[in-house]
């Protein structure tokens, strides 16, 4: 069994904003918003102090964590330093003596699949899941030659979630790191809903791309008549 590597989202305990510099990039197909931090990641730490946290989507590890990856020689993902202090969502306190890491998942999977391998829409160009397309799901897959064997690994079409074994999460446990949950990927909620009202507001917008509607007649969101109607409609 295969497992999303997730934290805990206790409110009390959390890495929380802190200023970055990035780089941010707009896919002109389907607006996906991809963002390149620079420099050194910072971070605010509410609370206690773990081994795992996920901040803005973007796993960030102790030195604790990290030492156990490396002992284990497990490969799929690379490492960069951060600056954390202790803090609030209102303030900043104090630098963090002890040492975290930006986890940057390399291993792959291929898109992310539903339970009978069918891939979910993604954008074809940046490869990123499309949201919004008319769907909630139980359970996800990938295609095992897609997969490239690495202890970590993250789907190209949702690249920011670590994807580990039942081996590997016995290793993690035994460790005993903290604020750590494993969610199997058979137990995972894809959640891609949207409305007939909101879809139709987008296209009178022209904010819905072709892969998106192809997605919407695909799940019953639009049928073909109601799509036509609004096309109409925008030519008038």
């Amino acid at each position: 069994m295969y497992y999303f590597l997730c934290d805990n989202h206790n409110s009390r305990n959390q890495a929380i904003d802190c200023a970055n510099d990035y780089d941010r990039e707009i896919c002109d197909n389907c607006g996906a918003i991809h963002i390149r931090y620079k420099g050194i990641f910072k971070f605010k730490i509410m609370g206690k102090l773990y081994d795992y946290y996920t901040y803005i989507g973007m796993p960030v590890i102790s030195e604790k964590f990290l030492n156990i990856l490396r002992e284990n020689g497990y490969t799929g993902f690379e490492v960069s330093e951060t600056a954390p202090r202790y803090g609030t969502v209102t303030t900043v306190g104090d630098p963090i003596k002890e040492k975290y890491y930006r986890l940057t998942v390399t291993g792959r999977c291929g898109p992310i699949c539903d339970m009978n391998g069918e891939p979910f829409p993604y954008c074809k160009k940046c490869k990123y899941k499309m949201d919004s397309i008319g769907l909630i799901a139980t359970g996800v897959s990938f295609a095992p030659d897609a997969y490239d064997g690495s202890d970590l690994f993250a789907f190209d079409s949702l690249y920011n979630i670590p994807i580990i074994s039942e081996k590997v999460k016995n290793v993690l446990i035994k460790s005993k790191l903290t604020n750590l949950r494993f969610v199997p990927l058979t137990e995972y909620i894809y959640d891609a809903k949207i409305t007939k009202e909101h879809a139709i507001r987008r296209i009178k917008k022209g904010v819905a791309y072709p892969e998106l509607i192809e997605a919407w007649l695909k799940y019953g969101v639009l049928t073909e008549q109601e799509l036509n109607e609004q096309l109409d409609k925008s030519y008038d």
